[in-house]
């Protein structure tokens, strides 16, 4: 059987910039859901009160033609904001983690203005509070955790030899003793680092 090929280092410019632009983009996707954690701080939006009158199983496609339960709901209600200048009568939050009982009261930021925040949470209003700004800031480290992998393609090349299982670890081991593998630990440290400390003390620091 032949041997793999190593990775040359050498990455070619148009492999160079796909590296970027998916780099550029993971990072656009992690941003959005800071912006949503900021959200949920109330550091951007309009405070009020979401009152449940129905709560039921998100439901998500897997695909054209079917349909499976997840464990978030989709809650149905009224919004009021705390300046009393504001009244929906048919709000909704979608993807949340409890299901809430009728006549529910929950804190939310309403961002009808803000196209961006109203398709990232899937309606125009964002629960408030310590869970919500930890969850968020989660999920926006954790998917910083393919800009790792992202530089190590860019760093090496080694997508452009065909980007097997087998010759990633090929590559990977190549890397020991290099600055490439100490830049790439270095950034995924510091990414795990986010989830498991950082986020939390956020939620803690930017509750409202």
């Amino acid at each position: 059987m032949p041997s793999v090929p190593p990775a040359s280092g050498k990455k070619s410019l148009r492999g160079r910039s796909a590296s970027l632009i998916l780099i550029a983009v993971v990072m656009l996707a992690s941003a959005l859901f800071v912006i949503k954690g900021l959200t949920a701080a109330g550091l951007t939006g309009t405070p009020g009160t979401f009152t449940v009158a129905d709560c039921s199983p998100h439901r998500s496609s897997s695909s054209g033609h079917s349909r499976s339960a997840s464990h978030e709901y989709d809650c149905d209600g009224s919004y009021r904001s705390d300046d009393g200048k504001s009244v929906d009568a048919e709000a909704s939050l979608s993807s949340i983690d409890t299901d809430h009982r009728t006549g529910t009261r929950l804190a939310v930021q309403g961002h009808r203005d803000s196209t961006v925040l109203s398709v990232l949470s899937g309606s125009t209003y964002t629960l408030a509070g310590r869970g919500e700004i930890t969850k968020c800031f989660v999920i926006a480290f954790l998917i910083l955790l393919f800009v790792p992998l992202l530089l190590l393609d860019l760093l090496t090349g080694f997508g452009e030899t065909g980007g097997t299982l087998r010759q990633w670890r090929q590559t990977w081991r190549a890397t020991a003793g290099t600055r490439t593998r100490t830049v790439v630990l270095t950034t995924a440290g510091v990414i795990l680092f986010g989830v498991v400390v950082v986020s939390p003390v956020l939620g803690i620091v930017l509750a409202p």
